[in-house]
């Protein structure tokens, strides 16, 4: 493994430490004050300066997320609020907006992702609810985990860190959804990989859609940073916009652009199809060049099956204090079950029935790093 920019092997790095927490490791932690009290956090240091918390009380998606001390993330003004002072999803249909959003990354769904929508619910046969209001990016992102376990352990000479878990979207007459979610990384490494398993453990058909709602923020994203991708042919100027919000006076109508942070700047969305490559990946970048100049700069990359999660929602918000912009690689476009099924996107799950989804977000560390990634994408 490499270490401080040296290799050792495990009896080399062994004879040169008391505990291997000394180079990295996965610690638990528990927040004490404010919303986030009572809120624990699996904490994952590879050693290299890439460090990230896990929630296991919030959908076990990612909070804090630094790289040598700096942010990777946009975190909001409450940071990581516990599910047990708010009702996340149907209660509130602004939930995801309130508690949700913020941290390196929001699971959204499992039944319903976008802006909240009444879905029908009667082939559950219970006649009293026939309809039922799924809120903004629905309810996963702030439920606890039903379970869940990490740990470290060697395979040669590379040390493994690994958190996994489950989380369960369920009501009785109503969806049984649980994911199953494993990170895994190892000392010396900058990325992680995300591998989720969703599965239908009910004994009715259920909806399912799937986002995942990587938020960079400041001092990765600037008026000087640029975005990295393959769009496929002529979708730059086809990106349709799904935001009616008004316009900040600097914006563009392209989802590349970023500028520095406006007064009343309105959010903009636009869904892009994205370019895999020969083995069906599809790689995004958020690149600072301009960040630790010496080096060349400083980015972060997201790499996602394409037939796993064949749409891409760029997300742009270049508000004050809500300065950030989403990597957003998700199943389908946002609109009703119906009207997905009838595009061809397979959004129902059958008892038993279960998708897959595989991601990996690391950190591209300086100007070999992220031309090396540049020349790695599809050509157009």
């Amino acid at each position: 493994m490499r270490i401080s920019g040296w290799d050792y092997s495990r009896e080399q790095l062994l004879r040169r430490v008391g505990n291997i927490a000394q180079i990295g490791g996965v610690s638990l932690a528990e927040s004490a004050e404010g919303h986030s009290r009572g809120v624990r956090t699996l904490e994952v240091r590879t050693g290299t300066g890439f460090q990230f918390g896990v929630l296991p009380d919030r959908g076990l998606d990612i909070g804090r997320a630094e790289f040598q001390g700096l942010s990777l993330a946009w975190l909001a003004p409450k940071l990581f609020p516990a599910p047990w002072y708010y009702e996340g999803g149907h209660g509130d249909p602004y939930s995801f907006v309130r508690t949700a959003l913020g941290g390196l990354f929001n699971t959204c769904g499992l039944v319903h992702i976008g802006n909240q929508k009444e879905l029908p619910t009667d082939h559950y046969g219970y006649g009293t609810r026939m309809t039922e209001v799924y809120g903004i990016h629905d309810r996963i992102s702030m439920t606890p985990a039903d379970r869940f376990n990490y740990g470290e352990d060697w395979d040669g000479d590379h040390r493994r860190l690994w958190v996994s878990g489950t989380v369960r979207q369920e009501l009785a007459y109503g969806e049984n959804l649980l994911l199953e979610r494993r990170y895994e990384t190892e000392l010396g490494s900058n990325s992680v990989t995300i591998s989720d398993v969703v599965r239908n453990e009910g004994y009715y058909p259920s909806p399912h859609q799937m986002l995942y709602h990587f938020n960079i923020g400041f001092p990765i994203l600037d008026a000087s940073s640029e975005l990295l991708c393959t769009p496929a042919e002529d979708a730059e100027d086809l990106a349709a916009s799904l935001s009616n919000f008004a316009k900040g006076e600097a914006s563009r109508d392209k989802f590349r652009d970023f500028v520095a942070p406006q007064q009343r700047f309105g959010v903009e969305a636009y869904g892009v199809k994205m370019k895999p490559d020969s083995d069906g990946m599809v790689a995004v970048a958020v690149v600072n060049r301009n960040l630790r100049p010496e080096r060349g700069g400083v980015g972060v990359f997201l790499r996602y099956n394409a037939k796993q999660l064949p749409h891409y929602i760029a997300w742009r918000q270049m508000a004050e204090g809500l300065y950030a912009v989403g990597l957003e690689p998700a199943t389908n476009p946002f609109s009703t079950p119906e009207e997905l099924k009838q595009q061809g996107y397979p959004v129902m799950l059958e008892p038993g029935e279960e998708r897959r989804y595989e991601l990996e977000f690391g950190v591209l560390d300086g100007k070999d790093a992220i031309d090396e990634f540049a020349a790695a994408l599809p050509a157009h």
